[in-house]
């Protein structure tokens, strides 16, 4: 992701959903994040991860890539405003039964969101982040054998 003009924009390949990479397990899993950001065309700014699913069993790990604005849109990429999204909602005991790309990203902005906050190293890679991610909070946590609504 990138701030464009003061909005955030996901980073997508032309033709998916968003960038994908396979885990080298000689390598830290945020290496391989990096090393497929890189090989993108972008350059990473600030790595981390946000949550984790099961998906067609295997596991797969999220992370929310800062990267510095090109100059001109990398090739493989192009550049998506985010929009807001309701967050995927499972039970106290289970994940979400269906989970959507957007709701992925609004979860990992309200961590950033916090992280910028709370996280010195963040904070100081991402400045200019503050007024873009006010409007993102985390959710407080929500209570055991409790379901939203009840």
């Amino acid at each position: 992701m990138s701030l464009v003009d003061g909005a955030i924009n996901h980073w997508r390949p032309r033709d998916g959903e968003t960038v994908r990479t396979d885990w080298d397990p000689d390598l830290d899993p945020a290496e391989s994040v990096v090393d497929a950001v890189a090989s993108a065309g972008l350059s990473p700014v600030m790595v981390h991860s946000t949550s984790w699913r099961v998906e067609d069993r295997r596991i797969v790990l999220t992370f929310v890539v800062v990267v510095e604005r090109p100059a001109t849109d990398p090739v493989p990429l192009v550049p998506e405003v985010v929009t807001r999204a309701e967050l995927a909602r499972g039970h106290a005991t289970g994940a979400p039964t269906a989970v959507h790309l957007s709701q992925v990203v609004e979860h990992g902005l309200r961590h950033l969101s916090w992280l910028v906050h709370e996280d010195v190293a963040i904070s100081a890679a991402l400045p200019a982040w503050s007024d873009a991610l006010a409007g993102y909070a985390e959710e407080p946590f929500r209570a055991f054998g409790r379901e939203p609504g009840d």
